[in-house]
């Protein structure tokens, strides 16, 4: 039955793309599908399997897509971390390439909204050797089973700069732990200075670029703090109402444009999530200057809650 009522709604995605004409431009030789409005585009491709893959602000790309690993994207692992790990953009052969290994099953845009639907393919091809995590690929497929939906919507809550990022997982078979970035960032390296927001007071804290988690979100700007993202689960499933935030910086990763800085919205569960129905998750956005985005990230957690 889940196969069915997933392969129904590709075919509405699909047919409601062609009716009310999807907003679809060709970047650099790639198509795309993007939304617009209040200063802000967002792109996705078929490079990326719908993960978007292009954000601007004010015309400040927001946006590492060097390979199929950054992007803005959500990225699941189990116990076996990246040696399990289906990824919306594709594995880590695909590289910087032009093609994917994860499946488009859908999209649509449709005013200020982006959906899209997919089957995110396992990050490591099956056997493959993770030396960082040492061990072998449990997979046995290079495309998983897993089902993502997203929506994407500019505007929210009042705030023109604010970005809801709304989800579903299908999970496709019994995990007894799953953690599901639910999104992660990658930033061109341009934006390099770290801060955590209490979403209690508001305050905001400069810290360091890790590795490590915090239980309050991340903000990333660049050095004058005139362009910033930071992000904050605002809602996941409630047998598990669990919420973490990392931060990363990869400053000299080799050849131009690969250094990155990167935030992560982190969900786990040691519950097993049902195999029988979407799992569900929402995510706020907030892109500006440093100042906006603390406005827009304590404004909306304050009025619309948040995964404490």
């Amino acid at each position: 039955r889940a196969l069915q009522m997933n392969m129904m709604r590709t075919v509405y995605l699909f047919l409601v793309c062609v009716l009310l004409a999807c907003n679809t431009y060709t970047v650099q030789g790639q198509e795309q599908w993007c939304i617009s409005g209040n200063g802000i585009d967002i792109c996705a491709s078929p490079r990326t399997a719908g993960a978007v893959d292009y954000l601007t602000w004010n015309g400040v790309q927001m946006i590492n897509a060097f390979d199929h690993g950054r992007e803005l994207q959500i990225a699941i692992v189990n116990a076996s971390g990246e040696c399990y790990n289906p990824t919306e953009a594709g594995s880590s052969k695909d590289s910087s390439g032009s093609k994917t290994s994860s499946q488009l099953l859908g999209v649509n845009t449709a005013g200020n909204v982006l959906r899209t639907t997919s089957r995110p393919a396992f990050w490591m091809q099956p056997g493959e050797y993770d030396p960082n995590g040492n061990c072998h690929a449990v997979n046995t497929a290079i495309v998983s089973s897993y089902v993502i939906d997203k929506a994407v919507t500019i505007g929210y809550a009042g705030f023109p700069n604010a970005i809801l990022f709304q989800f579903d997982v299908h999970v496709p078979e019994v995990q007894n732990y799953l953690q599901i970035e639910s999104p992660t960032g990658y930033m061109p390296i341009e934006f390099s200075s770290f801060y955590n927001i209490n979403l209690t007071t508001g305050a905001v804290s400069p810290t360091n670029g890790g590795p490590g988690e915090t239980p309050n979100p991340v903000i990333i700007a660049n050095s004058n703090g005139t362009a910033a993202m930071g992000a904050y689960i605002q809602s996941a499933p409630a047998f598990s109402q669990y919420a973490s935030y990392a931060r990363f910086t990869f400053p000299n990763l080799p050849g131009p444009g690969d250094s990155t800085s990167k935030w992560s919205n982190v969900w786990r569960t040691n519950t097993a999530p049902p195999t029988n129905q979407p799992i569900s998750f929402a995510s706020v956005i907030c892109v500006g200057s440093l100042a906006d985005v603390q406005k827009c990230m304590f404004s909306i957690a304050q009025s619309n809650g948040y995964v404490r």
